[in-house]
């Protein structure tokens, strides 16, 4: 599917960007400026208003990612359930560090609330959610991704 037909699934209405930009992400992965500049016309905004929309929302991503995305919900119910001692061990198991932009193959990335406050911490591999999460269970989960 091309950027256009999905742009045409929707009215030009300044109030659809959003819901455009989300399927624009879901179908390649990420907003590219290409993308951005089509959705920009077609919703008659500027450029800016579509990459400040765009990059306000966690799940939405405005550069292509690497094979491997790990998100981590920093929430308060998931912070105090541990998930910052699950996110250091998935930085030593990888041997990466959060937020690092570096690695073309692995990001891992710390994340606002995913509203799984109950099932917490709670991450995301390459779009699949995983819940109550625990230190030990990391190396369990990542093995299905190397």
């Amino acid at each position: 599917m091309t950027t256009e037909k999905i742009l045409l699934e929707f009215d030009a209405q300044s109030k659809n960007l959003l819901p455009a930009l989300r399927k624009i992400d879901a179908n390649f992965g990420y907003i590219g400026e290409d993308d951005a500049q089509k959705a920009a016309d077609y919703f008659s905004v500027p450029l800016s208003q579509v990459f400040e929309t765009a990059s306000f929302y966690d799940l939405i991503k405005t550069k292509k990612q690497p094979s491997l995305v790990i998100q981590v919900c920093s929430g308060a119910n998931c912070a105090v359930k541990s998930a910052y001692k699950v996110i250091r061990e998935i930085e030593n198991q990888l041997h990466v560090k959060a937020g690092d932009e570096f690695n073309p193959k692995v990001k891992l990335e710390i994340i606002s609330c995913l509203g799984q406050c109950g099932s917490g911490p709670v991450i995301i591999v390459n779009g699949n959610v995983f819940t109550q999460v625990t230190p030990n269970n990391v190396d369990d989960i990542l093995r299905n991704y190397l």
